[in-house]
């Protein structure tokens, strides 16, 4: 099989500033910067979302933004979208295989769709996001991912 080379790419860049008690600054673009840090147990002073929290809000986030935009091309009508996600992880010992992954021993998300769509269009939603969601497709290469989801009626 031949290589693809014409292929599309977007880097996405962060810059990252550690500013002591296991806290950093992160730069996005020209958004304003934002903290990471940890719990008092690990030593931070637990102030800002932890990496990880910030690792579920972006997926949640991707997540949200991807049922609207699939929801556009199945021609469901998107009243409201609510996506909660749930990250687990275990601290394990560096030679333990559940290590590999950084401890991550899976990821939920519960997402609740408020349509008066067909569940037809519903279910090719949720295909195309199984297909697509970039960070849903990333997650799943690292860890387990459950998805429920929930088709709510406009009353």
């Amino acid at each position: 099989m031949a290589q693809q080379t014409d292929v599309k790419t977007v880097t996405r860049v962060a810059r990252t500033q550690w500013r002591g008690t296991l806290r950093a600054e992160v730069q996005v673009r020209d958004c304003p910067s934002f903290f990471t840090d940890e719990p008092k147990g690990r030593g931070g002073l637990y102030e800002h979302p932890t990496p990880a929290e910030y690792t579920v809000a972006a997926l949640t986030g991707c997540s949200a933004a991807h049922v609207e935009l699939f929801a556009k091309e199945a021609e469901l009508p998107l009243a409201d979208c609510q996506v909660e996600g749930k990250l687990t992880l275990g601290h394990f010992p560096a030679d333990d295989e559940r290590s590999r992954n950084g401890g991550v021993t899976g990821i939920e998300l519960d997402i609740r769709v408020t349509s008066s769509g067909t569940e037809a269009q519903f279910e090719r939603v949720k295909a195309l996001f199984r297909e697509q969601c970039v960070l849903y497709r990333f997650a799943k290469a690292a860890a387990p991912v459950k998805d429920n989801w929930k088709l709510i009626r406009p009353s």
